[in-house]
């Protein structure tokens, strides 16, 4: 059953929930899923059975790569089994085996012990040593007949925009064919052609090239290639960060990424690390990754994933998932050993939609502890240590103190946790001692989660399941080791050795632009979540429509869009920022869930956030779309009669006409829906002062972030001639922006930029690193 969109939305209105569909959706309606055997209930599977996996430089299971410029480097992705369930639960003493994705630096393992990895690590390159890691990305993944990743295969949904190798068009059933991927460095300073972008997907041959836009899939070298692997060597020219890497093809990075494909990237400095051994390769070595992600299992042990459709458009996609399991590094509820000294961890938030809220705590006594400190976000090093206290006092938590720490999907943060810190292990005592009791060895300590899903306004998370991470097992009898960390955080100490952050906040902004986030609904709720109400392609699905006299969209197109054609594919940009230039970005969240907003290439600072009249926007807001005559609104089946919000539209306004703040974007003005005295600018949590590349927008709420379209690095002071990356930014499809919970990013929720190049820097030709030859 093949249909256009715009006959999809026709059917869709006139049938609503009782649209005809085919005989296998009517048997997965009957039976919950299509092709899965029942679901396992997280609250049966044993907690804290089996190690976290560690990497491999510390004899654990995640592998590592350490980058040598020198050498091209061969990352395959591969389906194997993995030990993700804990040792026993469905035969004594063996450990049960799931089908799985992941990336591999060689031959696919019979067993691995986790999906995640590889964790790269690569030293930053400076003005006069260039070491970039040269990476060749194999898809060695089999095609649909050949893999048995049911998850996968049950839950692809063609009536979303999606890669489609065989062009087939939107159908209603699954997919079977070659299998789509293309990595995404994200938090990664590359060219455009290197980013990974949604579009550069690639397949693996079998006799017949599948692939997007070829200048992305055989990357930044100059040459052709077989359409089953590209080279990308990234410039590594940005400032230290602990980045990461996943899969970002289009319409299924939400199953690619759930199948297991994603790995970690320490990008280090030696010249500009902290006191202490923070830096250099021996101190990253000593970063133990926390990738926290949600997954559910079928009764046989196998990647369990929902996928019936809450809208008849959309047969298998669901607006987020969320499971009932959570795993750390790819093992459910895992335990690590710990002794009484420092240890530093990465928290990297990779799940399709959870957040997290965590804090440590000793369940039997209740004492909560010990205190974080983050030395880190998702662009690099902080000014200075920021204290996580779940003891905090109220006027602590008034002074800036957070008493958990908050983190939502693609997010990182880089902790220190001391494990001997002197004031909890006395709490620990005290407590233990009133109850009558010896302080037990190992104690056992649990990382909580209190975040609601859906963020913020969701259900509880639940103690015995989801509510819980890890266990961390202390040794309280042991004597206290020199730390490994020898750096020891307060919140005076000076992490990056007289390198301040750009304070950019302040600054005077280029470019002011008020953005919205929207969900489109359906009888069964959202039938795609946007940003400006604009799809990933700029199209409209509407005809031709004038409103107040000005043909806001011409046979489909805005025409406040810029088009732009390459490789046979027209795409409309709206965001074209000049390289060099400070934006204002204003977005406004006027959907009831939070969102992790998240743009390539550049990291950012948030400004601060701030409650707007949700109601009174939104009158106006939807006051302001035209009628229509032969588009039919989902809901009703009829026309939509003007003055009512038309999803996908695109903003109802022209996008580059400044409104009353001054503001393009194409919407109302915001300022005459705030009421400071009421809703007062809420600053940053200190730990997210530093540069972010994704960050939380709350509902209800506009999120002001401060875009710098240059390195991180330069004063603002810098001449203007001297704001340019140090490659060409301006090229292939361009970047892009898009919320971080997949399941969103894969129903339109993501919007391509595009660079256009500073014209007092040099040109393109003349800059230190050039296509084809530095990377």
């Amino acid at each position: 059953m093949k249909f256009t969109r715009r006959e999809f939305a026709k059917l869709t209105a006139m049938a609503g929930a009782g649209v005809m569909l085919p005989n296998s959706v009517i048997v997965r309606r009957a039976f919950g899923q299509v092709g899965q055997a029942p679901p396992l209930p997280g609250n049966q599977i044993p907690q804290f059975v089996d190690p976290l996996p560690l990497l491999t430089a510390q004899g654990g299971t995640m592998e590592v790569l350490i980058n040598n410029p020198a050498n091209l480097n061969t990352i395959y992705m591969r389906e194997f089994d993995a030990h993700i369930l804990p040792t026993g639960l469905l035969a004594p003493g063996i450990k049960p085996a799931t089908r799985v994705w992941g990336y591999r630096l060689g031959a696919a393992p019979t067993l691995a012990d986790t999906y995640l990895g590889p964790v790269v690590v690569a030293e930053r390159s400076d003005a006069s040593t260039k070491r970039p890691t040269k990476i060749r990305w194999v898809n060695a993944l089999p095609g649909t007949a050949g893999s048995t990743v049911t998850a996968w295969k049950t839950s692809t949904d063609r009536t979303l925009h999606w890669a489609d190798p065989l062009n087939q068009g939107m159908q209603m059933t699954n997919y079977a064919g070659p299998i789509p991927v293309v990595p995404h460095l994200h938090g990664g300073e590359v060219p455009p052609q290197l980013d990974g972008g949604p579009d550069a997907w690639y397949a693996r041959a079998n006799g017949t090239q599948y692939q997007g836009h070829a200048y992305h899939t055989f990357g930044y070298t100059g040459g052709s290639a077989p359409g089953n692997y590209a080279d990308y060597y990234y410039p590594n020219t940005q400032e230290a960060a602990d980045i990461w890497f996943h899969d970002h093809a289009l319409g299924i990075t939400r199953l690619n990424v759930y199948a297991g494909i994603a790995g970690g990237y320490i990008l280090y400095d030696s010249v500009n690390a902290p006191p202490g051994d923070l830096g250099g390769s021996a101190g990253a070595a000593k970063i133990i990754p926390l990738i926290i992600q949600d997954r559910k299992f079928d009764i046989n042990g196998q990647l369990f994933f929902d996928n019936l459709g809450i809208n008849p458009e959309h047969p298998f996609w669901v607006p987020e998932f969320v499971g009932d399991v959570i795993c750390v590094n790819g093992k459910t509820w895992p335990y690590l050993t710990v002794d009484k000294k420092r240890y530093r961890f990465l928290f990297l938030d990779g799940s399709n939609a959870r957040f997290y809220d965590m804090f440590l705590i000793d369940p039997v006594s209740g004492v909560k502890g010990p205190p974080m400190y983050v030395i880190g976000t998702d662009g690099g090093y902080l000014d200075n240590p920021v204290l996580i206290d779940p003891n905090a006092t109220g006027r602590q938590t008034k002074a800036g103190i957070a008493k958990s720490l908050v983190i939502g999907p693609g997010e990182r943060y880089d902790v220190l946790i001391d494990f001997g810190d002197t004031a909890w292990l006395n709490a620990i005592s005290a407590a233990y001692a009133a109850m009558g009791m010896a302080v037990p060895d190992p104690l056992r300590l649990h990382l909580r989660n209190n975040a609601r899903t859906p963020f913020p306004g969701g259900a509880p998370a639940p103690n015995s399941t989801t509510g819980r991470v890890m266990e961390f097992r202390v040794s309280t009898t042991a004597a206290v080791t020199l730390p490994d960390i020898t750096y020891n955080p307060t919140p005076t100490s000076n992490l990056r050795s007289g390198h301040a952050i750009v304070a950019i906040t302040g600054a005077t902004q280029a470019v002011k632009r008020q953005l919205t986030l929207n969900e489109a609904m359906g009888p069964g709720g959202p039938l795609e979540v946007l940003v400006n109400n604009t799809k990933w392609g700029g199209h409209s699905i509407h005809e031709a429509i004038s409103h107040n006299g000005v043909t806001i969209t011409a046979a489909g197109v805005r025409n406040d869009f810029q088009a732009v054609t390459i490789g046979g594919s027209t795409a409309y940009y709206s965001e074209l920022p000049k390289e060099g230039d400070i934006e204002l970005w204003e977005i406004i969240n006027i959907t009831a869930d939070a969102h992790p907003i998240h743009l390539h290439l550049v990291q950012f600072q948030l400004v601060d956030r701030q409650k707007f009249d949700v109601a009174a926007y939104n009158a106006t807001y939807d006051a302001l779309f035209p009628a229509t005559n032969t588009t039919l609104d989902p809901m009703t089946g009829l026309p939509y009669p003007g003055g009512v919000y038309i999803g996908g539209y695109g903003p109802p306004k022209n996008y580059n006409t400044g409104n009353a703040d001054a503001a393009v974007g194409g919407n109302p003005a915001i300022g005459a829906f705030l009421n400071p005295k009421k809703w007062p600018k809420v600053l940053p949590l200190q730990q997210e002062k530093g540069w972010k590349d994704t960050v939380i927008m709350y509902p209800g709420e506009v999120t002001r972030i401060m875009v710098r379209w240059a390195p991180t690095d330069l004063a603002t002071t810098t001449p203007a001639a001297q704001l340019h990356f140090p490659f060409d930014p301006n090229g292939g499809h361009g970047y892009v922006w898009h919320c971080h919970i997949i399941d969103h990013e894969d129903n339109e929720m993501m919007r391509p930029d595009a660079v256009m190049l500073n014209p007092f820097a040099p040109s393109p030709s003349a800059r230190p690193l050039k296509k084809g030859t530095d990377y």
